[in-house]
């Protein structure tokens, strides 16, 4: 059997995405999920019938996806300037919903069994790497940095932009965007001083 396609389908997978999110695999029950695109438990077994695991694999398969994209559009938008590009992967970031690797790798992984989640960790950080490691080789083979590792630069970058949704509610976006943006700036121009 086909799962559908659809419009109902698309809302419960994003419903699905914002409490796996919020909190957790573990925490999410399908009769949340349910209740949240307002139908009933038994008839989330249509469009996944392989319940919960089936929708939370679905989702981070479709998040990865996204950021992958997004990032590789951001970055590829803001021209050859190595701070533009960062600037835009820092935007992107903050105006999605945060992605906590340490909470997906020590609970909801193990929710799911080993390989399942080993390909969707992989996928989860390739998503978020790559396309930034590509920049970062780009800006070292022309000279303008000297990353020695930039897949060490690219996930220090993404761990550092994430953080900034840690901060208080009263922090609008605005400041989300301007302080992920000092993240990048403090990257970039090192913390000591130049003679």
């Amino acid at each position: 059997m086909q799962t559908p396609n659809n419009e109902t389908r698309q809302r419960i997978l994003d419903a699905a995405e914002e409490l796996f999110s919020k909190r957790g695999y573990a925490a999410v029950r399908l009769r949340d999920i349910a209740g949240a695109v307002g139908m009933r438990h038994a008839s989330l077994y249509y469009y996944a019938p392989k319940g919960k695991q089936q929708l939370f694999v679905e989702v981070m398969e479709r998040n990865f996806a996204r950021h992958l994209e997004g990032l590789t559009a951001a970055i590829s938008g803001a021209g050859d300037d190595l701070r533009a590009q960062m600037y835009a992967v820092a935007e992107w970031l903050i105006t999605q919903p945060p992605l906590d690797f340490g909470r997906m790798q020590q609970s909801d992984m193990r929710e799911i069994g080993e390989e399942e989640a080993n390909r969707l960790m992989e996928m989860g950080y390739n998503a978020m790497r790559l396309p930034i490691v590509a920049a970062l080789k780009r800006a070292r083979d022309t000279g303008t940095v000297a990353v020695s590792d930039a897949n060490l630069a690219a996930m220090g970058l993404v761990n550092l932009v994430q953080s900034v949704h840690q901060l208080p509610s009263y922090f609008g976006q605005d400041a989300r965007l301007k302080t992920s943006k000092q993240l990048v700036d403090m990257l970039l121009d090192g913390w000591l001083r130049r003679s």
